[in-house]
């Protein structure tokens, strides 16, 4: 379970916990109706899964932090000589210049690391203490209620991410499908060069808001609040898709040991199973980012979220 969800999770910059969470639980369900398997079989997975909600959402919470971890490294930790770089890059993806020069930069930036690290402190700085918040809140919710608002959170997040392309498109067509209109921004940039480069209050301030609502969301449902970092970064900034994978999945890390501790704390953690599910998910996050997500297509991971 670890291992296949830290790889869907290092693809969807999640930290794996909607997949670990349905398949701790269903274990649960299937030892009470499967009277006739041999005892055996039963006490083993009565010992490894068969938790119950609340149980399940600490405890995947757990195996979050290393996933994170573990996807990060596998996409890369940017320098921040890069920076100049990027920005560069940005600059001419938004005037429409230099195509395939464009391209050619994306595959060095990968070569060289996607995690903005500056950005993802930001996020877990502000998630570390609503992750706490969200903890407690999930402990005041019946197990259905829990499941219930965990699975209208994942169908209303579902279709953020590939509307993205829908909406540079429109963008596209109704801002620079007009010769003039480039033209125009290509003056406005080169008489006022400041405006290509966000200082780092206007880069980290959204970050941070970001944050805010991850934490709590990553505390409350289990998950690494990758649902809500993701298409943010994705929406609101100029990051790629495979950055903002990245990003997420730095981010997570702190915030994701702080609901951890709470949730330990109500005996909300089965010690038991956490650490084989945490070292499951590192290996699969991993090798997940390093192996497939970095050379998967923009689209590919867009749908795939």
């Amino acid at each position: 379970i670890g291992s296949f969800a830290g790889l869907l999770g290092s693809l969807a910059g999640m930290g794996g916990g909607f997949v670990m969470i349905p398949l701790m639980t269903a274990a649960r369900q299937s030892i009470s109706g499967s009277a006739s398997k041999s005892s055996s079989w039963l006490m083993a997975l009565r010992g490894g899964l068969g938790l119950h909600q609340h149980q399940a959402h600490g405890t995947s919470l757990f195996a979050v932090g290393t996933t994170g971890l573990a996807g990060a490294l596998g996409y890369g930790i940017k320098m921040t000589s890069d920076d100049e770089k990027s920005t560069e890059t940005c600059t001419k993806k938004e005037t429409g210049q230099d195509d395939a020069e464009s391209s050619d930069e994306n595959i060095k930036q990968m070569r060289k690391g996607l995690v903005e690290l500056d950005t993802a402190i930001a996020i877990a700085t502000t998630a570390m203490v609503t992750a706490r918040l969200g903890a407690i809140a999930s402990t005041h919710l019946s197990e259905k209620a829990l499941q219930r608002a965990l699975g209208a959170f994942m169908v209303f997040v579902a279709p953020l991410i590939p509307g993205k392309k829908y909406l540079d498109a429109w963008e596209d067509v109704t801002h620079l499908s007009d010769p003039k209109s480039q033209k125009h921004l290509r003056e406005e940039l080169a008489r006022h060069p400041e405006h290509s480069h966000l200082s780092k209050l206007e880069r980290l301030l959204p970050a941070s808001l970001i944050g805010v609502f991850s934490g709590f969301l990553s505390g409350m449902f289990g998950v690494g609040g990758g649902s809500i970092v993701v298409p943010s970064l994705v929406l609101f900034t100029d990051m790629t898709q495979h950055s903002a994978l990245g990003t997420s999945l730095c981010a997570m890390v702190l915030p994701a040991l702080v609901g951890t501790y709470t949730h330990a704390k109500r005996g909300n953690v089965a010690w038991r199973v956490a650490p084989m599910l945490a070292l499951g998910s590192f290996i699969g996050a991993f090798f997940g980012g390093r192996d497939v997500g970095m050379h998967m297509e923009e689209d590919v991971l867009r749908g795939g979220f």
